[in-house]
């Protein structure tokens, strides 16, 4: 196979994943969050290791970015981890064969557990070319950008027609059913392992034989960024290349889409940084 492979691993579509208790280093179950991303992450790098990629790349993308075990990577697995970092989901993949985002989840207005995209405290609601997208979509177009397609997507199953539309090349892998915001149905983890290597293996005959190709933006692609809260536009109105289009709306105006995708982070922590005065 040659070359290397980039994984991105969020963490609301992993299986068991439900609740605020499982989110972050102070949470009561955090360790089951941390244990669900290592499994499936070494899962998929191991297999892409063992059908002959030479290394495999591996960004930390949830919250602080610093979820999974480093310590049980396998021998050929690189980690990216902590945050704030350029193209912070999608750091480290340049150069990359192809993408595997595991772990993800739908936008607000997607109905999956979790839903959010980038900051469900800042964020009500981004629009790419017109359509609510979620973080999938929103990564896919930077990988995109960068000339790397996106071959496989696991994460929470009200995500996949959101998948099939965009990239409908890459394979899609189940790891829960939602029931509601807080509560899905997950499968056991030998069954979801099982799934994963499966995934694997048909996304690699896809890539091989040249069904997969990068998610292009397309230059005249928009970018839109609905706010929670009004003060979070009048902030982001201070940027350079951000027009307001109503009391809680931007549209970033200038630059490619990475561009962008780096001024929509610096805004959202800007955001953050008002909040907490």
């Amino acid at each position: 196979m040659g070359g290397h492979a980039f994984i991105s691993v969020d963490a609301e579509g992993m299986p068991y994943i439900v609740g605020r208790v499982h989110m972050g280093p102070g949470d009561k179950l955090f360790q089951e969050l941390r244990e669900a991303m290592s499994r499936v992450t070494y899962a998929v790098a191991g297999e892409l290791l063992r059908r002959g990629f030479g290394g495999v790349v591996v960004a930390d993308s949830h919250g602080s970015m610093v979820n999974i075990d480093p310590f049980k990577a396998p021998r050929g697995v690189a980690i990216v981890r902590g945050f704030p970092r350029p193209l912070a989901m999608v750091a480290g993949a340049r150069g990359a064969r192809a993408a595997y985002l595991l772990g993800y989840h739908t936008s607000p207005q997607g109905g999956g557990v979790l839903g959010h995209t980038y900051s469900g405290r800042i964020v009500q609601r981004l629009l790419l070319g017109g359509e609510p997208a979620s973080e999938y979509l929103l990564n896919s177009y930077a990988l995109g950008e960068l000339g790397v397609p996106v071959v496989m997507v696991a994460g929470d199953k009200a995500l996949q027609p959101e998948v099939e539309k965009h990239t409908p090349w890459a394979v899609f892998v189940p790891l829960k059913e939602p029931l509601s915001h807080f509560a899905a149905w997950s499968p056991s983890l030998g069954e979801v392992v099982e799934s994963l290597r499966a995934g694997v293996e048909e996304s690699l005959a896809k890539l091989e034989a040249g069904d997969a190709r990068p998610l292009q933006p397309g230059k005249g692609l928009e970018f839109v960024v609905e706010f929670k809260r009004p003060f979070h536009a009048d902030l982001a109105e201070l940027f350079p290349c951000v027009e307001r289009l109503d009391p809680v709306t931007v549209r970033l105006t200038c630059g490619g889409f990475t561009d962008k995708y780096r001024l929509f982070e610096g805004l959202v922590l800007a955001a953050y940084a008002l909040e907490a005065r």
